[in-house]
């Protein structure tokens, strides 16, 4: 395993920085003063965050109302420092896969194809895993209390679970609040094929990937359209004594819970087609961002953690493959503003609850709220950092 350096080469950093302050400059002409302002602090701030960390590749970008208002790569996509990042890298976006499954699987629903009502058993499996789950020590399988108290019921492997149940988190307890459940959302698929549907890579690519026009993203690491996306891989890394150290890529193929490999441009690009109607109706879009929250602790919907924060509604996910990599996912729905934040290595992961919507917890999450959500009204002046 090779240990991440600096680029030996002085000329190729030196071009890369001109690149970004080129393509900020651009980006600037469609920004407000404000936005701009906004920009240049979440920008250093980012870049601060990839350096504590030890992050040797990161990507980002800012959706505003339709439309990419700023993204950037920083660091270097191979483990010899001569590859730099770029917003083109692909990542494992982890369980941020879980909300683009949702939403072709609603709507699968949506054209007849998918019955919400199904049942778990169509999964051979799922009374095994269930079983399992339950006695294992998984907080979320056996039960109990997270560290600060939060109680966590067990999985009742008696109710008559569906599929409706999962894509909402409902499967602890007696289902009514949410409880995280990655292993359970991992068995959609099964649950789809088990009851004569189509195989969710099929209808992940024809629902959202060619509604989107987005092309070269795997879904999965076998998945035989994945194009380029393998290719242009950041490989994952770990932080071992305050060094990055080259891990391995999971070999894991492509679930409801997680597989898809992809860019922060490609995860762009399906937001936008999210938000103009061309992957989703208006009344599943109402449903999932808009509908009233019954608790301060938030929800889980179809795919989303949904939360109410100083008056806006956050919808989000974030991503976590231990030792590999890390994601975010962020949307201000009242805003327009959408964040999407890939790194090959797990430090956006800040370990947040499984039964509380908190996305504020995370740093890079509460900078970019601090620097574009409690900004002053366009026209006044953005406060200096710190």
């Amino acid at each position: 395993m090779h240990r991440h350096r600096p680029a030996p080469r002085t000329w190729i950093a030196l071009a890369a920085a001109c690149l970004s302050l080129a393509t900020a400059a651009a980006q600037a002409t469609t920004a407000s003063r404000d936005e701009a302002a906004a920009i240049a602090r979440f920008d250093a701030t980012l870049s601060g965050f990839r350096a504590a960390n030890r992050v040797p590749a990161l990507a980002a970008a800012i959706v505003r109302d339709g439309e990419v208002l700023w993204e950037r790569a920083y660091g270097w996509s191979d483990d010899e420092g001569d590859v730099p990042a770029t917003v083109d890298t692909t990542f494992s976006i982890a369980s941020v896969t879980k909300p683009i499954a949702a939403v072709a699987i609603l709507a699968e629903a949506d054209a007849g194809q998918v019955d919400l009502s199904t049942p778990m058993q169509a999964d051979p499996g799922w009374a095994r895993t269930c079983e399992w789950l339950s006695a294992s020590e998984i907080l979320f399988g056996h039960g109990g209390a997270e560290a600060d108290g939060t109680p966590i019921p067990a999985m009742d492997c008696a109710r008559a679970t569906t599929l409706r149940d999962v894509l909402n988190m409902r499967v602890n307890g007696d289902g009514a609040r949410f409880v995280y459940n990655p292993i359970s959302y991992a068995r959609i698929d099964r649950v789809i094929s088990g009851a004569g549907g189509r195989d969710l890579r099929t209808i992940v690519r024809e629902r959202v990937m060619d509604h989107a026009g987005i092309h070269d993203v795997a879904l999965g690491w076998r998945d035989p359209l994945g194009g380029s996306a393998l290719r242009l891989l950041a490989p994952p890394f770990e932080v071992k004594d305050g060094e990055p150290v080259k891990n391995s890529v999971s070999d894991d193929d492509f679930r409801a819970a997680a597989g898809i490999k992809a860019s922060v441009r490609q995860l762009a690009q399906f937001d936008r087609a999210l938000d103009r109607g061309a992957l989703l109706s208006a009344d599943w879009r109402a449903r999932i961002f808009d509908a009233p929250l019954a608790t301060p602790a938030g929800d889980y919907r179809w795919g989303w953690f949904v939360q109410d924060w100083q008056g806006h509604r956050l919808a989000w996910h974030s991503g976590w493959d231990p030792g590999r990599y890390s994601a975010m996912y962020l949307k201000v729905v009242d805003r327009g503003l959408t964040l999407i934040v890939l790194a090959n290595t797990e430090a956006l992961w800040w370990g947040n609850s499984l039964a509380r919507a908190e996305i504020q917890r995370s740093p890079v999450a509460a900078a970019f709220l601090e620097a574009f959500v409690e900004a002053p009204p366009a026209g006044e002046a953005v406060r200096p950092a710190g």
